[in-house]
């Protein structure tokens, strides 16, 4: 799993009928959870995105779900989660994403803002997205 106390590790593996996605297979991304306790929050030390498109090139990132958790104790705080993605980002960098494809982002991408911005993208206020 990357080591004890390691950052997260990406291994590059969906490819869309729109081509926003780039690849055919899936993204092993693994990351840590801390358990809260005793008035503690609980927090995942790396932000992992997933991304979807709609299949006509925007696409939208919302918080990883489903991932395997695995845990070395069980009064152990510490788990240790594993995503299996098409695409997404992780603490705003993204993978699989071809930025050709996309007409806009929307969701999740205040992290994605300077990715948005490089890629030529403007952020619409009123439609609360980043279009091209």
């Amino acid at each position: 799993m990357g080591g004890r106390g390691s950052g997260s590790k990406i291994r590059r593996g969906g490819g869309s009928s729109d081509g926003v996605f780039e690849k055919n297979t899936k993204t092993k991304i693994e990351t840590i959870f801390r358990e809260g306790r005793y008035g503690s929050k609980s927090y995942y030390k790396d932000e992992v995105l997933e991304a979807e498109t709609d299949g006509k090139g925007n696409v939208t990132f919302q918080y990883a779900r489903g991932g395997k958790f695995e845990k070395t104790s069980i009064t152990n705080k510490t788990n240790y989660v594993t995503f299996n993605l098409k695409a997404g980002a992780v603490n705003g960098e993204t993978f699989n994403i071809n930025w050709n494809n996309v007409k806009s982002i929307s969701g999740q991408t205040y992290n994605l803002r300077q990715q948005a911005k490089e890629n030529g993208m403007k952020w619409n206020g009123k439609e609360k997205r980043w279009e091209k």
